[in-house]
């Protein structure tokens, strides 16, 4: 029998206080989103998911225990240059030498992106919150981790910030009306999204309740990010076999 490719979902959307979990009130697993990742994804064959919080000191794990990696996003943001995320910014370095599969989401995109030379800046209109189409470039379509899915395919958005413009080394995956630079390709399996392809109108929607509810409303069911972040777990799955 193959041995199951290990996954390793990294949560980082902060330090306890420092960002409202009330939203998450609704939700069985509260604000454990390493358990919404569980829950979505684990049912795949020949997968298994563990999950590490560097927020409250989690280990991150080292190359020689994970096949595939996925990075949560952040209520931080990138300049904010916490504990936790010096941490994140040593060990990235490390797995991308040892050509370890990762998909960066939201804030590690932003980070993977700020790390490669690329500058991060806020949105000049306010947040991008909603479920939203997304134009694939040639590479996209092309793109395995984009199998199956078509131009104009709707993801969810709930950024401040944004990565202004490709890495050096980086291909351009996907853009949205007002995110440019919406998914990239770094070669050797690692891809990143500012959009959330993880998450769900459930999970994003309600983190406006208490700041801002006129945009839960631009959230909807109706999006492409579970097709993604299967093409990426099929991935690593294919690739430890």
């Amino acid at each position: 029998m193959a041995t199951a490719a290990q996954i390793f979902f990294i949560e980082m959307m902060g330090v306890p206080g420092s960002f409202d979990t009330s939203v998450y009130d609704h939700l069985p697993e509260k604000e454990d989103e390493g358990q919404w990742f569980v829950n979505r994804f684990g049912h795949l064959e020949g997968l298994r998911i563990q999950t590490r919080n560097v927020c409250v000191g989690e280990d991150l794990p080292a190359a020689d225990e994970v096949d595939g990696l996925v990075l949560a996003g952040t209520y931080n943001s990138v300049h904010d240059d916490t504990d936790w995320q010096q941490l994140v910014r040593t060990w990235i370095p490390t797995m991308r030498a040892q050509r370890i599969p990762m998909l960066g989401i939201c804030g590690s995109h932003q980070m993977i992106a700020h790390l490669q030379g690329s500058a991060v800046e806020r949105l000049a209109d306010g947040p991008f919150a909603g479920t939203y189409p997304t134009s694939l470039t040639e590479s996209g379509k092309a793109s395995p981790l984009m199998r199956g899915i078509a131009d104009q395919d709707c993801f969810h958005y709930a950024n401040s910030e944004q990565v202004v413009e490709v890495p050096t080394g980086a291909s351009l995956l996907a853009s949205s009306s007002k995110v440019p630079v919406a998914a990239l390709d770094y070669g050797d399996h690692c891809y990143t999204t500012q959009f959330h392809p993880e998450g769900s109108d459930q999970t994003l929607g309600p983190i406006w309740q208490h700041t801002a509810p006129q945009r839960m409303a631009n959230y909807h069911a109706n999006d492409a990010g579970d097709r993604l972040v299967e093409n990426f777990l099929q991935l690593v799955i294919r690739r430890s076999r």
